[in-house]
């Protein structure tokens, strides 16, 4: 488990460098998540990986009840 969620760090610390990089070199201003089509994708790795980060973690149903009402 600590192994899985070391790599999904890593991973989500590339996809967020990568998305910074798209926005300097599209010229996207935070906080506009649209512009070009190669900033999208980027951007939406980063996000799609993010929203599901931290399921992995703790996958037990208390905590998916808690994600579920907030």
């Amino acid at each position: 488990m600590a192994a899985l969620s070391v790599l999904s760090a890593c991973q989500q610390s590339y996809f967020a460098l990568q998305a910074g990089k798209a926005r300097s070199k599209y010229k996207v201003t935070p906080p506009a998540v649209s512009g070009s089509p190669e900033f999208e994708r980027m951007f939406h790795a980063h996000f799609c990986h993010t929203s599901w980060s931290g399921v992995h973690i703790c996958p037990s149903p208390v905590f998916l009840g808690i994600l579920r009402s907030c």
